[in-house]
């Protein structure tokens, strides 16, 4: 008589758990360089910011007429890079009401701020706020598009268009 203890449909013990270990293994590499991905995309947002806050204090402390062009480089969940004065009236609601406006002292935001990585806001210093939301605060531009940062000679801050 066959021993068939162990067996399930015809397959031993040993073959069943190292068909488990591989999917096992496999689940786990996936969840990995998911997590990897994702840290990917916060780091693109944080030197997203530190690289628009440099090149707005070179053209600040420069001295000189500027007007040039700053890619924006972010992951492809979020949408729109808004700058706001929200010690201001706020006066485009749709774009405010994706926004992280936790912190008053931030006027730079990224919508939807959820798929920014606990990075939805910050604060870029040197930049005209008065005049970049003149007309909409918040003012925010598609990531399709670059921001144009420009300084005249008499401008005491950067304006960004």
């Amino acid at each position: 008589m066959d021993n068939k203890r162990g067996q399930i449909f015809g397959m031993s013990f040993r073959t069943i758990f190292s068909i488990i270990l591989i999917i096992v293994f496999l689940a786990v590499a996936f969840i990995a360089i998911r997590y990897f991905l994702n840290i990917g995309d916060c780091t693109r947002v944080g030197f997203f910011y530190r690289d628009l806050q440099e090149e707005v204090d070179n053209i600040y402390f420069g001295g000189q007429v500027v007007d040039k062009e700053f890619k924006i480089n972010l992951p492809s969940g979020i949408r729109r890079v808004c700058f706001a004065n929200l010690s201001e009236p706020i006066t485009n609601f749709v774009d405010y009401a994706d926004m992280d406006a936790g912190n008053l002292n931030h006027n730079i935001f990224l919508v939807p701020f959820q798929k920014a990585c606990d990075l939805g806001s910050n604060k870029i210093k040197h930049i005209n706020m008065t005049e970049i939301t003149l007309k909409d605060n918040p003012w925010c531009v598609d990531v399709t598009r670059n921001l144009r940062l420009k300084k005249e000679f008499y401008d005491k801050y950067v304006r960004i268009e």
